[in-house]
């Protein structure tokens, strides 16, 4: 990382404090990859990127550091807390690792881009409501049926999956893979908790995500920008020549 890079981090953690900084992993990756390459490191650093707990985090890097080269301690250089989301605020129900998403979703729009523009509309709108929370719910629906729950008291579980233990808390919506944290999604974990309790774990999907939470932030929406008020610069105003008054009046008495 140059110094430059390195000043503007700072500077930007000084003027927001608030603020949580993130690192892309896109380009941590193709950093790293002029050192080390091999299509089973990449996919190694990117479960290491999207897991949402440290054990799991900590599995990933054991695996990454066999692989050799020094990766791991190539990798650790960049602050876990910025590009993996086992270390991720859970109060932006937000896991996106990387600042790519304008090329992702151009590409995932392919097909959409070359109809007319109404269907096009109607199909990413449609394409956009199953990715954001049906997809994802299914998914995590399809992988709690692997999953063990065991009653832990009367609102908590304990739950085996094929490779971690993870507790649930339905009070606090919580569970501490994070996943559901994380997106604001019920995880796997946390439906296999529900369905244990015979509730409807797609009623706990966060409130940001229905389409009438949608059209209330609509109502938000800042007025359009304006143009700024004109205003005289400084300094002596130019004055008009003899011969462009001339035409200026005389496209005045043809317009008339």
């Amino acid at each position: 990382m140059s110094d430059m890079q390195k000043g503007l981090i700072n500077d930007v953690r000084d003027l927001l404090p608030e603020c949580e900084h993130m690192m892309c992993a896109r380009n941590i990756l193709a950093n790293l990859s002029k050192e080390w390459r091999g299509l089973e490191r990449r996919n190694t650093f990117w479960r290491c990127a999207r897991v949402s707990s440290i054990a799991e985090l900590n599995d990933q890097l054991d695996m990454l550091d066999k692989l050799g080269d020094d990766i791991c301690e190539s990798l650790l250089h960049y602050r876990k807390e910025t590009w993996c989301g086992a270390y991720f605020n859970c109060d932006r129900k937000c896991d996106v690792i990387d600042n790519n998403m304008c090329e992702t979703f151009n590409s995932w729009i392919l097909a959409e881009r070359h109809k007319t523009i109404i269907t096009m509309l109607e199909e990413i709108r449609i394409k956009l409501m199953i990715r954001i929370a049906i997809k994802i719910y299914q998914d995590n629906l399809a992988k709690s049926m692997k999953c063990t729950p065991r009653w832990n008291g009367e609102t908590c579980y304990e739950i085996e999956d094929p490779k971690y233990k993870h507790v649930v808390s339905l009070v606090n919506m919580t569970c501490s893979c994070r996943a559901w944290q994380l997106k604001g999604i019920p995880c796997c974990h946390a439906i296999a908790s529900m369905h244990f309790k015979d509730m409807e774990p797609i009623h706990h999907i966060a409130h940001w995500y229905p389409c009438d939470m949608y059209e209330t932030m609509a109502i938000f929406r800042p007025p359009p920008i304006e143009p700024p008020p004109i205003r005289n610069m400084p300094g002596r105003p130019k004055k008009i020549g003899k011969e462009k008054k001339l035409n200026i009046q005389n496209l005045g008495r043809f317009q008339g």
